[in-house]
């Protein structure tokens, strides 16, 4: 009896255009050669070596064990070896020493982007723990150099590195930080004891967290929220203060140990003194939300890898998938889609290189939240098509695919869901300099696009830049959510349009002009919600008549 013959992942940084020819075109040619070997080497990685121990990882949860035989509370969190391997593998290979070590200048998040997106879909989410560490470190470089000499070192070695938590999350609410409960009461040397409960807390077997807590008697809301930074452990090995309730069982993420916590006089400091904690957390959020924004294309990226190679193998009704056109025109509008999330991405992490170089990158502080808010939903949409292209195969577990859909669900979610970042453009966009910014860089762009098959592109990227100016520049609350939608499609489009004009110029390659024009042919700016009684729709009540 036949078989079906498996998908073989490929070297992406070989045989991926979208990938390498991104890298080609923000790197100079002296430095994408010089980051070659460490992305060819984990791409060969992330085909046989990653995807086998993401797999032990998924099929072995972590596991808390209360108490020890004769009864002593313990709280032991044992995530499966395979995550602590690809945790260490990770470290091996840079994603979280990378911005410490600083290569390449300028340029060295992007070389950092590309190494996340090899990592993140064959990791089983190792790349939380990773992601807080890049997060903290860069917190702390920031906001509290002693700290930062302090735990810096240990959380961007090579080997042996220590990993980091964010804990903002409870019972009250996630994103509403005003909300938070936990209180920080004085010890008397500088230190404090946190009391209070935090109700999500991934990456619990880290080494150290970063917490929202108030102060005694500080104000309410926000603006009374300091940071702190505590290790999990104390001197003798113990927990420091720490009571786990239980792990989180989710739906996806299941290898990363997830825990509610009861924080019991838990020994923290305060990060850059007491004060502005919400300002100071946010340096975490902005890394945390590009290592969310990568993972939606990376994921795509590695399905859509698979996807290729199993047309060419899989037969239907007598042809291959490759020799059908309904399943090459599915394929090339997912590619498209992928196209613009990695465009976004990557243009992301380059305006963040730029700032923490001291360039101009006036666009960092929009872009984040929009390739978060954009990406983030685009991989789901992408890998469901994706999983869909493999039939029956694509449903069934030990294939990986399945696991590969469910964790890039959690991406919308944490660091801001997608109504949270289009909020959050709003506030940004308050500042008219920055709004007048991505108005006029978008209007370069376009300004910029002199090749003839590119003119239908730039044709329809115009109006609906229009459609969005007066959004832009007096930005609605009612309508924030799709101003930032398509903000962000429309930052897509023009940067897919400069990468097609680029890789025509360079190459005479057309498949950028085909992705440019598939992308700009679905809508760049959803219709209006104007006129209709959404109120008694999404709430489910009757309609007011007159």
């Amino acid at each position: 009896m036949p078989f079906q013959t498996a998908p073989r992942p490929p070297n992406r940084f070989r045989r991926d255009p979208t990938f390498r020819r991104t890298l080609e075109r923000l790197l100079p040619p002296e430095i994408f050669a010089e980051a070659a070997p460490a992305l060819d080497r984990l791409a060969e990685r992330a085909t046989e070596e990653l995807p086998r121990l993401a797999a032990a990882a998924e099929a072995t949860p972590p596991r808390h064990v209360p108490y020890a035989p004769w009864g002593e509370r313990i709280d032991r969190i044992e995530p499966s070896p395979a995550f602590d391997r690809l945790v260490a593998i990770g470290q091996e290979e840079g994603l979280v020493a990378l911005p410490e070590e600083d290569p390449f200048g300028v340029h060295t998040r992007v070389v950092q982007a590309a190494m996340i997106s090899l990592f993140e879909p064959v990791s089983a989410v190792a790349s939380c723990p990773l992601t807080m560490s890049d997060g903290v470190a860069w917190l702390l470089r920031r906001h509290d150099p002693a700290l930062a000499e302090r735990y810096g070192p240990r959380l961007t070695a090579r080997a042996g590195a220590w990993t980091a938590g964010q804990w903002m999350t409870e019972t009250a609410g996630g994103s509403d930080v005003s909300r938070t409960e936990t209180v920080a009461v004085p010890r008397g040397d500088g230190s404090f004891a946190l009391h209070g409960r935090k109700w999500f807390t991934s990456a619990t077997s880290a080494d150290i967290a970063v917490a929202l807590a108030r102060p005694e008697g500080s104000e309410a809301g926000s603006a009374g929220l300091s940071l702190f930074l505590l290790e999990l452990r104390g001197p003798d090995g113990g927990w420091n203060g720490i009571e786990v309730r239980r792990l989180k069982e989710k739906m996806g993420t299941r290898a990363l140990p997830t825990a509610e916590l009861d924080l019991l006089g838990t020994v923290a400091v305060p990060v850059g003194g007491i004060g502005r904690g919400v300002a100071k957390v946010a340096s975490v959020l902005n890394i945390a939300r590009l290592w969310a924004a990568l993972a939606g294309p990376a994921s795509t990226g590695h399905l859509l890898g698979l996807a290729r190679d199993y047309a060419g193998k899989r037969e239907v009704f007598g042809r291959r998938l490759a020799d059908q056109p309904v399943h090459l025109g599915w394929l090339a509008e997912i590619a498209a889609e992928y196209e613009g999330m990695t465009a976004l991405v990557f243009e992301t992490a380059a305006a963040l290189g730029r700032a923490e170089h001291g360039g101009n990158a006036p666009l960092a502080r929009l872009l984040t939240p929009l390739a978060k808010l954009a990406c983030a939903r685009q991989g789901i949409r992408c890998t469901s098509e994706l999983l869909e292209s493999f039939g029956g195969a694509g449903y069934v577990e030990d294939t990986g695919i399945p696991a590969v859909f469910r964790n890039v669900h959690v991406n919308a979610i944490w660091e801001g869901t997608t109504n949270v970042l289009a909020h959050d453009v709003r506030r940004a966009l308050q500042s008219a300099a920055l709004a007048e910014a991505w108005l006029e860089d978008v209007e370069r762009r376009l300004a910029g696009l002199t090749a003839a098959p590119l003119g239908p592109v730039a044709a329809r990227i115009a109006p609906a830049l229009e459609t969005l100016r007066p959004m832009v520049l007096a930005p609605p609350e009612t309508e924030a959510r799709r101003m930032a939608l398509g903000m962000a499609r429309v930052t897509q489009a023009a940067l897919l349009a400069e990468a097609a004009q680029w890789r025509l110029a360079r190459h005479g390659e057309m498949a950028g002009v085909a992705a440019a024009e598939l992308f700009t042919r679905a809508p760049l700016l959803a219709p209006p919600q104007a006129g209709i009684d959404i109120g008694s729709l999404a709430l489910g009540r009757e309609a007011a008549t007159s």
